[in-house]
C-alpha cells in the first residue's frame, strides 16, 4: 500500500474539532490506524486514534467526498466512479421505520449533490479562464499577471459517473451499520451486477459542452 503505486485517500473527522481530513499514501504513509479511523462509524464503533487525535468516519461529515478526487493537482482528464449507499429520490415513508431510513437518505444524499454541483459550477469556470486567454493577443500572454489570472484555466474532463445503490428488499434504516456477512455480501453482489452493467454502456463515451468540465453519469438500477 505505502509504496504508493496506487494511490489511496480515506477521509476521516476529527472529534474534538469537527474537522474533516485526509489520510492520502502521495503525502503520508498508512497504518491500520488510518483505514480504521476512515470506517469508526459511531455509534457501533469507538473513536480511532492517529497522532493523539480521536477520529470518526468520515461519512458523518461528508459521505461522498469526491472533491479530494476533483481537486487533485495535476489537473488531467478523469473517469471517476462515485457509490451513493443514500438514495436521493424516494417514497413518502409510511412508518417510524421508514421515515428514519428516509431521513438518512435526504441527510446524506443532498450533501453530496451540492457538492457536486458546486464542482461543477468550479470547473465550468476554470474552462472559461482557459477560452477566455485565447482571446488574449500573443503580445500580452507573456505579462506576468496575465499568465497567473492564466493559470486558473483548465482544459480536463472528468467525467463522474454516480453509482446509486440498488433498493435491496428489507433493508432499513440500519443499512449504514449492517456489516453481517449476508448483507455485506447481498451489497457487494447488488453492486458488481450495477457495476458491470454501467461498464457495457459506457454512459462517458459522449460529445460535451467545450465549456462543460464535470460531466455527471447518474446511474440507477
Amino acid at each position: 500500500l505505502n509504496r504508493r503505486h496506487t494511490r489511496l485517500t480515506v477521509g476521516a473527522v476529527n472529534v474534538n474539532t469537527s474537522e474533516l481530513k485526509y489520510f492520502d499514501t502521495r503525502e503520508m504513509s498508512l497504518s491500520a490506524a488510518h483505514i480504521m479511523a476512515s470506517g469508526a462509524l459511531p455509534p457501533a464503533f469507538p473513536a480511532v486514534c492517529v497522532d493523539g487525535e480521536p477520529y470518526w468516519d468520515g461519512g458523518i461529515y461528508s459521505n461522498t467526498p469526491i472533491e479530494v478526487v476533483l481537486d487533485a493537482r495535476p489537473r488531467r482528464d478523469a473517469l471517476i466512479f462515485a457509490v451513493n449507499m443514500w438514495q436521493p429520490r424516494g417514497t413518502e415513508p409510511k412508518s417510524i421505520w421508514q421515515v428514519m431510513g428516509r431521513q438518512k437518505d435526504l441527510q446524506y444524499a443532498s450533501r453530496g449533490k451540492s457538492h457536486v454541483a458546486r464542482q461543477e459550477q468550479l470547473h465550468r469556470l476554470r474552462h472559461v479562464v482557459r477560452e477566455m486567454g485565447k482571446l488574449v493577443p500573443e503580445e500580452r500572454r507573456e505579462d506576468p499577471m496575465f499568465k497567473e489570472l492564466a493559470s486558473y484555466g483548465c482544459p480536463s474532463v472528468m467525467h463522474l459517473v454516480r453509482l446509486l445503490s440498488p433498493r435491496l428488499d428489507g433493508e432499513d434504516h440500519t443499512k449504514d451499520i449492517d456489516f453481517t456477512r449476508a448483507g455485506i455480501r447481498t451489497r457487494w453482489l447488488a453492486g458488481h451486477e450495477h457495476g458491470m452493467r454501467v461498464l457495457s454502456e459506457k454512459p462517458w463515451e459522449c460529445d460535451v459542452d467545450m465549456l462543460q468540465g464535470i460531466v455527471i453519469h447518474e446511474s440507477q438500477e
